[in-house]
């Protein structure tokens, strides 16, 4: 049963916003299953319950899914005052769905970002218990050993006493390689180079779990997933 408040029903389908739920209410506008309804955060039944706004049945809004080939200079909000963001790419037939980055490429980062409006699913991705596999590509300024970057995978000391958690770094040649992470943090990649004494130049996000970034998207383009990719989104959490 899939559950839900019955404001953010109603808001999710663009039909007043959580404040103005109130209101209907108090007006006795709103029905579910031709009840009349009295409490804004009612929980309904949104694959088999039937809400009417004025008379009027309120469809359900599915959730979407986008893969985005993030283009540098972009950042990864949804409201910026200084930069552009990721949804200035969007068509207005996706900004009116208030879709939301799940995680963050810094700025100057390009590659895989996914776009949803599915924020339970992204809040549980982004939990460091799921330990979602994220791969990147990277060049760096100074050529640097295989021992050497190696010595990244146990964990490294970052300048604020932090210790990242274990990775995979896999170098194709003395200054690009790839790297597997299982968190997030702040400029990260470039933070663990940087006890190296070696600086990023280049990093692009490839793949997210085992959602790979299509090769026929242009920076700045994307696409809907698949129905195999948005089975592979949605199932992490499982």
């Amino acid at each position: 049963m899939n559950k839900m408040r019955l404001d953010k029903f109603l808001s999710n389908a663009k039909i007043c916003t959580r404040s103005e739920c109130v209101n209907l209410v108090k007006k006795h506008l709103i029905t579910v299953n031709d009840i009349f309804i009295n409490k804004k955060d009612i929980l309904i039944d949104v694959d088999n319950d039937v809400v009417k706004v004025k008379g009027e049945i309120v469809k359900k809004v599915n959730f979407i899914y986008l893969m985005l080939n993030k283009p540098s200079g972009y950042v990864s909000s949804t409201n910026d005052p200084r930069d552009k963001t990721v949804l200035d790419l969007l068509s207005e037939d996706y900004r009116k769905f208030k879709l939301f980055p799940c995680g963050r490429l810094d700025k100057d980062t390009v590659g895989l970002i996914i776009l949803t409006n599915d924020g339970k699913a992204t809040h549980a991705l982004l939990s460091p218990k799921h330990h979602v596999k994220k791969v990147y590509y990277f060049k760096l300024a100074d050529e640097i050993s295989d021992e050497k970057a190696k010595s990244l995978e146990k964990g490294v000391k970052l300048a604020d006493g932090y210790i990242t958690k274990p990775c995979e770094v896999k170098m194709e040649s003395k200054t690009s390689g790839y790297i597997t992470l299982t968190e997030g943090k702040y400029h990260e990649i470039k933070r663990m180079f940087a006890t190296l004494s070696n600086k990023v130049i280049y990093l692009k996000r490839i793949s997210f779990s085992s959602i790979i970034l299509d090769e026929n998207l242009k920076e700045g383009e994307y696409r809907k997933l698949t129905d195999v990719e948005e089975s592979v989104f949605k199932n992490i959490i499982k």
